[in-house]
């Protein structure tokens, strides 16, 4: 009677973290995702965007700024329990971004900023294990 007991809590356990997990978004594609675009709002001269980093996508994953105008990315970290970051390494063109959240961390919310200097696509990933592999990209869109 008490295996019975501990395994119908042990089951009903499981339930609940894989319900919790499925509602975070954890273990979806980006490819399946599809093109997510945003363009930045602009507030007292700063371009705003909100960004959603999730398991395994960045929502939006296509984001539009100008160059020239300061930008701040304001990156929401989903996932409680699985590390992810935001990398874009494109210095030439005023964009260095690495910022990342570890496991169970209780600041979910970072901020970035940067001023785009060069007009063109660049590309940002989480390059936490195999994250990229799975679809965890996206561009930075400059005009």
């Amino acid at each position: 009677m008490i295996r019975v007991d501990l395994a119908a809590r042990a089951l009903g356990a499981a339930a609940v973290v894989a319900m919790f997990l499925g509602g975070t978004g954890c273990g979806t594609s980006g490819a399946k995702i599809g093109v997510r675009e945003a363009t930045a709002r602009t507030e007292g001269g700063v371009q705003i965007v909100d960004v959603d980093v999730h398991s395994f996508y960045f929502d939006p994953n296509r984001i539009h700024v100008e160059a020239g105008k300061p930008v701040e990315l304001t990156l929401h970290f989903k996932p409680l329990f699985t590390p992810h970051n935001m990398t874009c390494e494109a210095p030439e063109a005023g964009i260095q971004i690495d910022r990342s959240v570890g496991i169970i961390s209780f600041d979910h919310t970072k901020h970035v900023r940067f001023t785009p200097t060069r007009r063109g696509e660049y590309h940002f990933y989480c390059g936490v294990d195999a994250h990229m592999m799975k679809g965890m990209t996206g561009t930075i869109v400059v005009r």
